[in-house]
C-alpha cells in the first residue's frame, strides 16, 4: 500500500452527452405507436426482439430495434465512462467521502492496489483507500489515462486503461494497467472491482 506507483486520477473531466429525452405519446397516438414508444427495455430484451423481428422478416421493426439497441449501448458507455471519471476524480483529490459513495456495498467488492494482494469486502476496501489517502502524498496528484476501453453488458460494465501518475516532487511517471468493474445499483454505476498492476518502463 505504500508503493510510490499508486494509480492516477482524472486530469480532465469527461463531458458526457446525455441521451435524448423521451417524450410521452400524445392523446392522438394510436395503440401500436404508443406501444412502440414504450419499448425502452434492457439490452437482452432488445436483442431477443431484434432476432425475432429478423426471423419474422419484419425488417422495419428490426431496423427500429437495431437503432434502439445502438443508442442504449452508447448511453451505457457514456454513463460508465462518467462513473469511471468520478472514481479517478476521488483518487486524484484524496476525497474519501466521494470514494465511499461511488463503491457498491457488499462482500463481493474488492481492490488490488499495485504490489499488494487482494482486499475484499466494502469495509476493508474503504480502509485500504483511507491508508492510500493518508499516505505521504500531496494531493491532488498528477495523472493521465491512456488506452481507455469501455465495455458494457447489461448491468455490468468494465473499463481498462493505462494509468500514468506522478506525485509532487517526483521526476517520473508511475505506470499501472488497471481494470475497473462496475455494476448497476439503483440505476447508477457503482464500482465493485479495481485492480491495478504496476508496469516497469520496459513493458
Amino acid at each position: 500500500m505504500t508503493s510510490t506507483h499508486l494509480h492516477p486520477k482524472a486530469c480532465t473531466r469527461l463531458h458526457v452527452k446525455s441521451g435524448e429525452a423521451e417524450g410521452s405519446p400524445n392523446a392522438d397516438t394510436d395503440t401500436e405507436t404508443t406501444e412502440a414508444a414504450h419499448v425502452v427495455v434492457d439490452e437482452e430484451t432488445l436483442r431477443h426482439d431484434l432476432e425475432t423481428a429478423i426471423e419474422e422478416e419484419d425488417y422495419a421493426q428490426a431496423a427500429r430495434l437495431r437503432d434502439e439497441l445502438r443508442h442504449l449501448r452508447e448511453d451505457g458507455r457514456s454513463s460508465l465512462l462518467a462513473a469511471n471519471a468520478r472514481f479517478y476524480d476521488a483518487f486524484r483529490d484524496g476525497d474519501l467521502a466521494a470514494m465511499h459513495a461511488l463503491w457498491a456495498k457488499g462482500e463481493h467488492v474488492y481492490v488490488v492496489h499495485p504490489s499488494a494482494g487482494r482486499i475484499a469486502g466494502y469495509d476493508t476496501v474503504m480502509r485500504s483507500w483511507e491508508m492510500v489517502c493518508d499516505a505521504d502524498y500531496e494531493f491532488p496528484l498528477r495523472f493521465d489515462l491512456q488506452d481507455v476501453e469501455v465495455h458494457v453488458r447489461g448491468d455490468l460494465g468494465y473499463v481498462t486503461c493505462l494509468e500514468m501518475v506522478k506525485t509532487r516532487g517526483s521526476g517520473s511517471w508511475g505506470k499501472q494497467i488497471a481494470t475497473n468493474v462496475f455494476e448497476k445499483v439503483g440505476g447508477e454505476w457503482r464500482m465493485c472491482i479495481h485492480h491495478a498492476s504496476h508496469l516497469d518502463d520496459d513493458e
